[in-house]
């Protein structure tokens, strides 16, 4: 959908993903508490075909601090416009395609980083969800 610079994804704070329900996309329902509620909490797992998985949560709370000062995960709805704003911070599974799974990894998805799924899957009046995630991948190291 766009083109963007790597460098400049890498220097970003913010990173969105494209969700669109193909074939190599999937989105589940998950319950991470052990009293659960009705909260949409899920997941979205991408798959890289003959490379790699990549896995995103979408908690009800991102982080222990956040359950703390009762601080909810972000969902909200974007207009094409907020899209067209964002677009250099936008990727989709066809970028994430042409780099190796340590780049993408331990270079783009670190943990400093805030990440964003835009679902197309749930399109209402021109406008989509957009859910902030934790990225569950974790980049491989050796000693």
């Amino acid at each position: 959908m766009f083109s963007q610079n790597y460098n400049s994804l890498i220097e970003s704070d913010t990173i969105y993903i494209e969700f669109k329900g193909k074939n190599n996309e999937k989105k589940y329902s998950i319950d991470t508490r052990i009293q659960p509620n009705n909260f949409d909490e899920r997941a979205y797992n991408f798959v890289l075909p003959g490379k790699f998985r990549l896995y995103f949560q979408h908690p009800e709370f991102k982080n222990w601090e956040k359950k703390d000062a009762n601080i909810v995960s972000e969902v909200r709805k974007v207009s094409k416009s907020f899209l067209r704003k964002n677009k250099k911070h936008i990727i989709g599974i066809n970028f994430l395609k042409k780099h190796e799974q340590n780049d993408i990894i331990c270079q783009l998805f670190t943990q400093l980083k805030v990440f964003y799924i835009i679902d197309f899957t749930e399109k209402k009046k021109g406008n989509v969800m957009l859910y902030e995630v934790n990225s569950m991948n974790v980049c491989p190291v050796s000693e």
